[in-house]
């Protein structure tokens, strides 16, 4: 049975449980400020999409500077938005910034990344589900 796991998709999808205490700290509990977890989410997603990005780095073989480029363009994006949030942009501008960028990665490492055959159920079955929850949990968080 668990020759047949890929553990990177399952911890993959163990990216999705800091949402979901949110979440539910929000709904239920009420234990943290609101601020620190809108704080913490903006931040928490800007992790992931720098880790998506380098993700399709391999320091073991040359890859194509193209790739090196947009593997290094979430790096400089979420640094843009640490700035912007450490000046206090309203959480909803930050929200909707989130899923454009999330949105616009999906897309460009679509046509980029997964466009050959081989690499479709990757995409299919981890980064399209993990990306949708992810916009999804922003949605429910920081509104």
């Amino acid at each position: 049975m668990f020759s047949k796991i890929n553990f990177q998709y399952l911890l993959s999808y163990f990216g999705i449980i800091p949402y979901i205490f949110i979440m539910i700290d929000k709904s239920f509990f009420n234990k943290f400020d609101i601020i620190i977890l809108n704080q913490f989410s903006i931040y928490y997603t800007l992790i992931i999409f720098v880790f998506i990005g380098s993700a399709n780095w391999n320091l073991r073989e040359k890859i194509p500077n193209y790739l090196v480029i947009y593997g290094f363009i979430p790096s400089l994006i979420s640094l843009i938005l640490i700035f912007l949030t450490l000046f206090s942009i309203k959480t909803i501008i930050m929200l909707n910034i989130l899923i454009f960028i999330l949105i616009t990665q999906l897309f460009l490492d679509l046509k980029i990344i997964y466009r050959e055959s081989t690499h479709k159920f990757i995409f299919y079955k981890v980064r399209l589900p993990l990306t949708l929850l992810i916009i999804i949990s922003l949605i429910i968080i920081l509104s």
